[in-house]
């Protein structure tokens, strides 16, 4: 059998011919990856960390140091505020109202005096946080809020002190807090009810004193007088005139023993003038010289009997 002879125009054409990777020339090899970078040791790494955050921390110091020991900061607030104020004057924002919430004993003058604006002021350049300091500054104001409404209005809130009791040193009445904050001068007829501090520290324990009087309210209801010797101890004095001695140590001791001696002996309501409790082992009592000595005792002589 004959075989199958495939002549040259039998052989298919290129277009048919499956597509083939040109033969690679002699020598060729596969070229090699690209070589990786050999990693840096980490002594350089934090070499380089180190002298960033000196240099960071360098120019940070630098900087706030410059700020807080120069009037760089006071400066740009002004300047800010004289733009703003500028640019507020020339869109004519001006004050025109002051509007006051929460004032019952802070003066009206020492108030006006505080704010120290005036209407037709630019809004915009107020110093909010001056005006609130000079508020804060009067005796009665414990806490001021300041802020501004636009266009026109400038709101200042208040929170007032609690008037505790009344203060006399060198001949002056000052009313004072419980923390011995003194709230004005003077001897207001509206606060007579409150009881008498005299004498130089009163204020300054006022505090601890109220403490001790509120163990008895009742008995505490009826001091007037609260008088501080050398600022060393008290003298407490009732509404019946009795003068109540406390020592320089153990102050709230005796108190409780006085209370004890009113409830079992009803020792202030005797005819007497002072109790000294400074002795914690005795009790002296001091009458009063005013009292009316009691009757004198008539022995009348009886008659002789019949014996019997």
């Amino acid at each position: 059998m004959r075989s199958l002879v495939v002549l040259p125009d039998d052989r298919p054409c290129a277009p048919c011919a499956p597509t083939l990777p040109p033969a690679r020339p002699k020598g060729y090899c596969r070229p090699l990856p690209p070589a990786r970078k050999r990693p840096k040791s980490v002594l350089w790494r934090r070499v380089k960390q180190t002298v960033a955050v000196l240099l960071v921390a360098t120019l940070t110091g630098g900087g706030a140091y410059a700020w807080l020991k120069t009037d760089l900061p006071a400066q740009a607030r002004l300047a800010a505020q004289d733009m703003i104020g500028d640019a507020g004057a020339t869109v004519d924002m001006r004050l025109g109202e002051v509007n006051v919430q929460g004032r019952v004993h802070a003066p009206l003058e020492a108030l006006a005096d505080a704010v120290g604006v005036e209407r037709g002021d630019p809004i915009l350049s107020l110093d909010l946080d001056g005006i609130r300091r000079r508020v804060e500054s009067i005796g009665w104001v414990k806490q001021a809020t300041i802020w501004r409404q636009l266009p026109d209005t400038l709101h200042i809130e208040i929170v007032e002190r609690d008037a505790f009791a009344r203060w006399q040193i060198d001949g002056r009445v000052y009313l004072i807090d419980a923390e011995g904050k003194v709230l004005e001068e003077g001897d207001r007829a509206d606060f007579h009810n409150l009881f008498l501090l005299v004498g130089e520290g009163a204020s300054d324990k006022a505090h601890d004193l109220l403490d001790m009087l509120q163990s008895e309210p009742v008995l505490a209801s009826r001091v007037v007088n609260a008088i501080r010797v050398r600022n060393r101890r008290w003298d407490v004095e009732f509404d019946n005139g009795i003068v109540a001695r406390l020592p320089e140590e153990g102050a709230a001791t005796a108190w409780a023993r006085l209370i004890e001696l009113e409830r079992s002996h009803g020792l202030l309501r005797r005819d007497i003038k002072v109790v000294d409790l400074r002795l914690e082992d005795r009790l002296i009592v001091q009458l009063n010289p005013e009292a009316e000595p009691p009757p004198p005792t008539t022995n009348t002589p009886r008659k002789a009997g019949k014996r019997t």
